[in-house]
């Protein structure tokens, strides 16, 4: 049995206590911070192309983007000119001004495992040292409290890798389907320390679920300035968008967009998701203008890895290594960051990460949610500094 993203929505914020919905919250900044897992691995290299590299035809003779499939948006000093794929231009708005295109990103050590590459993502670890902890959320519980907050992390699809070992309130669609349905005896209860406290946080999800849903239908879908795009990524952001325009206090909200898995057929299937990435992106930004908090969210994408620098033969790619990754907000300053991957310089056919992910999280730690302590500050790379303007 499913559980409707409304019901999901009316329950996320009722984790932590009552109260939040009556007392209202002290300690809040009113940003909010959006991640967009690009599922399966987006290929880099054909979505910021060097359209007019002949190493880059050599590697890719078939499904190499040409000047007429890019929108031309800087050049780099390794490769030469660079472009967009063209099936991003609706968000066209976006990318002339709250875009930040982040190059050659990636880690030490590259495993090519979806699920354990996914997961070092999501912990902030690397090919030879793992960790266990969600990237953000030492940063989430010291800065909020169970009380400052609704819920600190919710997942509205997928699982909950990115708070994983956190001890603050995390919510996900699944893991709610799975509580809503377990059957409780209250004799049993009476007896069980483990089902006590399962009929307890049912009996609190009730109740303030209750009042919860009455906020939420302040703001429905039809609220909406602007109609999202059909499909998943638009219902997932629709339902992001809910969550910040009855202002529920949600610091980060983590969607997914996918299949970017292109073994075959990348020539379609690429194109498509990302425009429908474009398309969603830039639906998400129109309203949030119009509601005025387009500067208070910062939307962040991430994916496992990126693709091989070669072909296959079934005219896709492969799992490789670096790709590019996407940062959009109203407080983003837009442009070029990192460098470009040399693809002359190859080791074992992939390419060569020249940015690590983890000097991204260092400024969403400190210069997003503005936390000092956070444990990302060895990985501080000068090339991002002032990614989130003054």
């Amino acid at each position: 049995m499913s559980i409707s993203r409304r019901k999901f929505l009316t329950y996320c914020a009722a984790m932590p206590a009552l109260t939040y919905a009556i007392d209202g919250l002290a300690n809040w900044n009113g940003r909010y911070l959006v991640l967009v897992e690009l599922k399966g691995a987006n290929d880099g290299l054909n979505t910021l192309a060097p359209y007019e590299s002949d190493d880059y035809f050599k590697l890719r003779p078939k499904i190499g983007l040409r000047s007429n499939d890019v929108i031309p948006i800087g050049e780099s000093p390794v490769v030469g000119p660079l472009g967009l794929q063209n099936s991003l231009q609706g968000a066209e708005r976006v990318l002339e001004e709250d875009l930040a295109i982040l190059q050659g990103v990636g880690y030490p050590y590259q495993n090519r495992s979806h699920f354990k590459s996914i997961a070092i993502w999501e912990t902030g670890g690397d090919g030879n040292q793992s960790r266990t902890s969600g990237w953000l959320v030492d940063s989430l519980e010291r800065l909020y409290g169970a009380g400052d907050v609704a819920a600190h992390g919710a997942s509205l699809e997928g699982s909950l890798g990115l708070f994983s070992r956190g001890s603050g309130s995390y919510v996900s669609m699944s893991r709610l389907n799975q509580l809503k349905d377990i059957k409780t005896d209250t004799t049993l209860a009476k007896r069980n320390k483990l089902m006590q406290k399962i009929v307890s946080k049912k009996n609190t999800l009730a109740t303030a679920s209750a009042q919860l849903d009455k906020k939420l239908s302040s703001f429905s879908a039809a609220s909406l300035p602007v109609r999202m795009p059909h499909g998943d990524l638009g219902g997932q952001l629709t339902d992001v968008l809910r969550v910040i325009g009855s202002e529920t206090r949600l610091p980060v909200m983590h969607v997914q967009h996918g299949s970017f898995d292109t073994h075959e057929g990348q020539k379609w299937r690429h194109p498509r998701l990302l425009k429908d990435l474009a398309e969603g992106l830039g639906a998400f930004r129109q309203n949030l203008i119009k509601m005025g908090r387009w500067n208070d969210v910062l939307v962040m994408t991430y994916s496992e890895f990126g693709r091989r620098a070669a072909e296959n033969g079934a005219e896709g790619t492969d799992h490789g290594t670096a790709s590019v990754q996407f940062v959009v907000g109203g407080r983003v300053s837009p442009g070029l960051y990192g460098s470009y991957p040399d693809l002359g310089k190859l080791v074992d056919g992939d390419l060569v990460h020249t940015l690590d992910y983890r000097a991204l999280y260092d400024q969403v730690c400190s210069n997003w949610l503005g936390d000092d302590g956070h444990s990302w500050e060895q990985y501080r790379d000068d090339s991002l500094k002032g990614i989130f303007g003054a």
